[in-house]
């Protein structure tokens, strides 16, 4: 562990750094990605491109410099040229480079991408998604609506891209289930299409659009080896916002004709074919879970193809002997810059795959062959691997941390040790404390193991208790684990022990204990919970009369749950929660779908399921000092949840706060209010539990 005296200030997450989304070039000789830096003063958040020689030892180069993001970058197939996503204009827009050296060239588009960009195998063209309007002609949004109302709204969906327009209208006409989604905001007549355009910004005829109808065309889309068809996931039935069920396509790109490749029967995502041609492989679940089901590796071989009945029984599941979510099993850090690819790879030959999986909290990269034989490739179990790209000639790059170093960008290449690309937080690490987060285990009421990590405060010594901070993941199928979390480093400089366990319902456990939170929230969960504080009291680490709760989300559901169950914490801080159930159906954006399937029940069947494991209904039991934070335009936990806990809580005259952040939806992205959201968490809990 690091030495260093001084504590963590609010002001030191400010000053990290994120690198991440490594992209490997074709031939394997360069590495391309991003790092993102955040401005406090100026409030916001921009990320540059950077590029480094894999055959020599220079220094990386910066290839994009600016106050904007430049995000999502990806090679040309000859390695020439980068495409990336940037919003140096004002909005979203694709721009290409040559790597050698040369300004940006803008391929303008009406619409607003949505990464990731994909080349075609010629280099000629770029496909992507983006969200456009996509009423027929003489469609009206239902029967008995002004005559205007189509004009009205196509109108109004320019609006939302940025173009006021003469004549924008901003009237609401919500016809559809799914109406919303947060951070997206309102959804109106938009849908996500397919599109492709050149890669010469001199002689480009700008995108031509190749799927239509009402129905949303998922990225990222992926190119037939032949160049002939794009493939992605879509929904195209006439119940889209009541299935949870996702199909393959194909597209064919000179004339828009378009084929159902596989009937799915759960989540199906990011298809990526085999270089032959022969198979396509993709990221789901056949639903033996609902939603909770855990994510695997599929195969689907070419001759079961769209047939017309071919579904997800003619895949073939390549991960069935490892029980594990094949990607990052949500797993989250507060010190990353987010891979845009997905988490598997073809290796060169088509005959098998790499791919991450997430166990116990850690990540490994494994490979699969088309019989299903699974190879660990690399990993450690303190160690996180977020991302990566290749393989090329022998040669990975990924992003990998741990508890208590950020991730940076590294290199493996044939047999040698990894090497480190990157390493713009060393000075960062160098002056400031940190300490790992060591994994216990412990048994539940019902014997069931759970496992946890414990942030042990600075100055610590074995034989003395300390103010304690627990903390509950969202979900409820995040989990905790080996990712750097500067929230929690900062509260153990201050002298907390900080606790996180993974109960039941957490990831990176197996199926079973995914789903065994299902119609449960408030149940055993909060039993595991429980159990994990009393492991740390018969640790002698936990002072029993000094113990805060926090979490957001899910967390905020259980953190207000559990002060509505029991008064044996001191203090609170409630993060954008489930409160009320009932509510919860009908206003959040995943509310009649996520939370019809994680309760079991709906206001009309059994409002009374709704109501028992809802803490509002607690609300005169909670006599804890309770902070409630919350986004303003949240829209998967609608303010409101936090706003009926308060006002019942302060018509109880209990000790209650509320504070809501203007324009931020469920996750809190402006750093002036990420930096008010440490002071405020430091300073309630300093205060109501006395920390030292």
């Amino acid at each position: 562990m690091v030495t260093f005296t001084n504590p963590l200030t609010p002001k030191d997450y400010f000053t990290l750094k994120c690198p991440g989304d490594p992209q490997l070039s074709p031939d394997g000789s360069q590495v391309v990605y991003g790092v993102e830096t955040k401005h406090l003063e100026a409030n916001k958040v921009s990320t540059d491109l950077w590029c480094f020689d894999v055959g020599n030892d220079s220094d990386p180069r910066r290839l994009t410099l600016g106050d904007h993001q430049d995000t999502q970058p990806r090679w040309s197939p000859d390695g020439r040229h980068i495409a990336f996503i940037s919003n140096r204009t004002g909005r979203n827009q694709i721009w290409i480079m040559p790597v050698d050296g040369g300004e940006p060239q803008h391929l303008f588009t009406e619409e607003t991408p949505i990464g990731p960009l994909v080349f075609s195998p010629d280099g000629r063209s770029i496909a992507y998604t983006a969200r456009t309007f996509s009423v027929k002609e003489n469609g009206q949004p239902y029967p008995g609506a002004p005559a205007e109302d189509r004009n009205r709204a196509s109108k109004r969906a320019k609006k939302q891209e940025g173009d006021a327009g003469e004549g924008a209208f901003d009237v609401q006409v919500i016809t559809r289930l799914r109406y919303r989604f947060d951070g997206k905001g309102f959804l109106g007549d938009e849908r996500e299409q397919v599109y492709v355009m050149g890669t010469d910004a001199q002689k480009t005829a700008g995108s031509r659009q190749l799927t239509k109808g009402d129905y949303d065309h998922t990225g990222p889309v992926n190119w037939h080896p032949g160049g002939r068809f794009l493939t992605f996931a879509a929904v195209r039935r006439a119940d889209a916002d009541r299935t949870r069920e996702v199909d393959l396509w194909q597209v064919e790109v000179a004339n828009g004709a378009l084929t159902r490749l596989m009937c799915g029967r759960g989540s199906v995502s990011h298809p990526q074919w085999a270089p032959r041609g022969d198979a396509l492989a993709f990221i789901g679940h056949d639903s033996p879970h609902g939603p909770s089901s855990t994510p695997r590796l599929w195969l689907l071989p070419v001759d079961k193809m769209g047939t017309g009945d071919s579904d997800h029984a003619d895949a073939v599941l390549l991960t069935a002997s490892l029980d594990r979510p094949v990607g990052l099993g949500g797993i989250a850090s507060d010190v990353r810059l987010s891979p845009s690819g997905a988490p598997f790879a073809w290796d060169a030959e088509g005959d098998g795959l790499y791919f991450l999986a997430a166990d116990a909290g850690a990540t490994s990269l494994y490979w699969v062959s088309r019989t299903g034989e699974i190879k660990e490739q690399y990993g450690k179990p303190d160690h996180f691997i977020s991302g990566f790209s290749g393989p090329s000639d022998g040669i990975f790059v990924y992003q990998q941390g741990t508890s208590d170093r950020p991730e940076e960008i590294w290199l493996k290449a044939n047999q040698k040790p990894p090497t480190p690309i990157t390493r713009v937080n060393d000075e960062w690490l160098e002056d400031h404390w940190r300490t790992p987060a060591e994994r216990f285990q412990y048994r539940s009421h019902d014997d069931w193991v759970i496992e946890g990590f414990i942030y042990k405060p600075r100055g610590f010594h074995e034989g003395q208790s300390y103010p304690t901070v627990l903390h509950v993941h969202g979900g409820p199928h995040a989990s905790y684990g080996q990712a750097f979390l500067f929230k929690c480093q900062l509260l153990a400089s201050r002298g907390y022990l900080v606790m996180l366990t993974n109960p039941r319902g957490s990831q990176t456990y197996g199926s079973e204990f995914a789903a065994a939170v299902v119609e449960d929230w408030g149940g055993d969960d909060y039993l595991d919970i429980m159990h994990g504080i009393e492991w740390g009291i018969e640790q002698g680490w936990v002072d029993p009369t000094r113990m805060g709760v926090t979490g957001w989300s899910y967390g905020g559901f259980m953190s207000a749950w559990i002060m509505s169950q029991t008064d044996r914490f001191t203090a609170g801080i409630v993060g954008a929660p489930v409160s009320n159930r009932h509510s919860f159906y009908g206003t959040s954006d995943i509310g009649y779908d996520f939370g019809e399937h994680q309760t079991g029940a709906t206001p009309w069947s059994m409002p009374e399921r709704l109501l028992e494991r809802s803490p509002l209904s607690y609300a005169d039991r909670i006599q804890t000092p309770v902070l409630l934070m919350h986004g303003a335009n949240d829209l998967r936990c609608p303010v409101a949840q936090s706003e009926e806990l308060y006002v019942a809580l302060k018509r109880l005259n209990r000790e209650a706060a509320l504070v809501m952040y203007p324009g931020e939806s469920h996750a809190i992205k402006k750093p002036k209010h990420q930096l008010d959201q440490f002071d405020r968490t430091l300073a309630w809990f300093d205060y109501h539990l006395d920390a030292d």
